[in-house]
């Protein structure tokens, strides 16, 4: 057996004031912060929930949170390389390590509010902003590949808040032949399923999700996908066509009329990309907006016509996942969203005339934040991966799972020492 010497690496090992990661790997409670940036690049919010271990399973517990906007120059430069055909890797890099900082920064801040309150952060589990997804496989050469990148440098978080950062969550779905996404519903499950009732989630972010949690079938009758554009498609028009950030309550599709040629652009277009669970900003982004403003300038159709189409597909698309669940299980009687959707009320208003006898509501109702459900879930998938607990993310999926993924890396802070 080989002994490295104290003397080689320049300090003892009394030198070392705190080791975070050997530090909270056995702590029975822990508290962890969850930071999410969604596909519509608002800007970042953070969740923190504290976890209890005991011989009964894990107790989980939202504890605070809040978002924080993005500053124009950070969102501008998500936007166009989320949206570019065409990115340099010097972009990239400079991304990710703004992103890092920037999500460091508030982190930290975050942290110090919390601790005024008595609670002490253990780790922090960031998301990353993604910036491409590539659901479909394609081939290469010998190789079939897929992928999606998150940005976002998590050793800028750990070196900002000093805490152990866990990030790069979707990179395990995705070595074990999966899509990287929906990557929350198992987190999602423990945070809003109940054995005594049949419930049906959808997440209006930039795209749209839903989970499905039939009543006493525990994780087995789990179905969870990606329906389509949430709010990404009436966020490009809003900024397009009338210079706003987006549209506000769903004020400017209520002015307009559905398009009969635009809806069918739409809906062929919504076809063509079926095949995956998953879908993002190279799906329902850019090059779809400029399709769209084309075929409206050819037939005359007005601004407000064309945000009344993108915004009743968006309804129509999670119509056409949720509608058949509520079909075949009789007990969902309620529809909860979540998401910065939730505020669009065109959106709630669409659903509520199409859904009938089923009540929407939001995620509130369950004691959950519509604002903060992702952070949130993001915390729990963190605490999966410093237990070492499998997260499953394969719920109704024709791609058959070999194995269910540990998610995420683990990233230490710099260790602080005394010469």
């Amino acid at each position: 057996m080989i002994e490295w010497p104290a003397s080689d690496t320049g300090w003892d090992d009394q030198s070392f004031v705190e080791m975070s990661l050997d530090k909270i790997l056995n702590r029975k409670r822990l508290v962890i912060l969850g930071l999410n940036s969604g596909t519509s690049a608002d800007g970042l919010d953070l969740a923190a929930l504290r976890f209890s271990r005991s011989s009964k399973g894990v107790r989980i517990k939202f504890l605070q949170g809040l978002t924080r906007r993005f500053d124009k120059t950070l969102r501008d430069e998500i936007l166009r390389c989320s949206d570019s055909r065409r990115v340099s890797l010097e972009e990239l890099i400079s991304l990710d390590q703004m992103l890092g900082v920037f999500f460091g920064r508030k982190a930290v801040a975050f942290v110090n509010s919390l601790a005024t309150s008595g609670v002490a952060v253990d780790a922090v589990a960031s998301h990353g902003q993604t910036v491409r997804h590539m659901p479909s496989a394609r081939r290469i050469g010998p190789y079939h590949v897929r992928g999606t990148l998150q940005l976002g440098s998590p050793e800028q978080i750990a070196k900002i808040t000093g805490k152990v950062v866990v990030s790069d969550f979707r990179q395990a779905d995705i070595a074990l032949g999966g899509e990287g996404a929906p990557i929350t519903v198992e987190a999602m499950r423990r945070l809003l399923a109940d054995s005594n009732e049949s419930r049906l989630i959808v997440n209006i972010g930039g795209m749209a999700n839903f989970f499905y949690f039939p009543r006493g079938a525990g994780s087995s009758g789990t179905r969870a996908a990606d329906c389509g554009p949430g709010n990404v498609l009436c966020d490009l028009l809003s900024k397009r066509l009338f210079g706003e950030k987006y549209d506000r309550d769903g004020r400017r599709a209520a002015q307009g009329e559905v398009s009969g040629i635009l809806m069918s652009l739409l809906k062929r277009h919504s076809a063509r990309h079926r095949k995956t669970i998953s879908t993002g900003r190279e799906v329902f982004g850019v090059r779809l907006i400029e399709r769209m403003l084309a075929s409206a300038k050819r037939h005359s159709v007005s601004y407000q016509d064309v945000m009344a189409t993108a915004a009743e597909f968006t309804v129509r698309s999670i119509l056409e996942r949720v509608v058949p669940i509520i079909a075949r299980d009789s007990r969902v009687e309620k529809l909860y969203l979540t998401g910065g959707g939730v505020h669009n009320k065109f959106f709630v208003r669409r659903l509520k005339t199409h859904l009938g006898d089923v009540e929407v509501d939001t995620v509130d109702k369950l004691g959950m934040s519509p604002d903060l459900a992702e952070a949130a879930a993001y915390a729990v998938i963190g605490h999966n991966t410093l237990v070492s607990r499998p997260t499953a993310t394969r719920f109704g999926s024709p791609t058959r799972q070999t194995g269910v993924p540990i998610l995420g890396r683990i990233i230490q802070p710099p260790a602080r020492v005394s010469w």
